[in-house]
């Protein structure tokens, strides 16, 4: 995401596995946050493992965000 995103050292990108308890849910799903110093925060859910996601997985979620 740090490269993706072209992010300074600055920025802290966090990623969190979690387990998902509501129904319906993929039972793992990750969580990429980007915290800049300056300006807003973002995140991203991917309903996979972490150990799972490829690079064109967060160009994908890179992109849908975009369009919303």
């Amino acid at each position: 995401m740090r490269t993706l995103l072209g992010l300074d050292d600055d920025t802290a990108v966090m990623v969190r596995q979690l387990t998902c308890t509501e129904p319906g849910c993929p039972p793992v799903e990750t969580v990429i946050a980007v915290l800049p110093m300056d300006g807003d925060a973002r995140r991203w859910t991917l309903h996979q493992p972490a150990e799972q996601i490829t690079a064109d997985d967060l160009r994908a979620a890179l992109l849908t965000d975009q369009l919303h």
